[in-house]
């Protein structure tokens, strides 16, 4: 059920990140946001984040909140 629920997921990002590419190929900063919106990752959460990734020694904060946010579209699915 999981391995079901993770590949929504990511069918999900995939399909929304085809639509929200910029000129350049990747997400704009507004898809970024409406991206988040999707899952329900709104100012506290962003703060939150902020907060507590630099404790992990992140260097990539992009690809900790993609994780997050695979994370939480895989939970939805399995909700579901």
């Amino acid at each position: 059920m999981l391995d079901r629920a993770l590949a929504e997921a990511f069918d999900r990002m995939d399909a929304f990140c085809a639509v929200q590419r910029g000129e350049h190929g990747s997400l704009t900063i507004e898809g970024v946001e409406l991206l988040q919106k999707a899952v329900g990752v709104g100012d506290a959460e962003r703060r939150l984040l902020l907060e507590r990734l630099p404790a992990m020694g992140e260097s990539h904060p992009g690809g900790v909140l993609l994780g997050v946010l695979l994370g939480l579209f895989a939970a939805e699915a399995a909700r579901r």
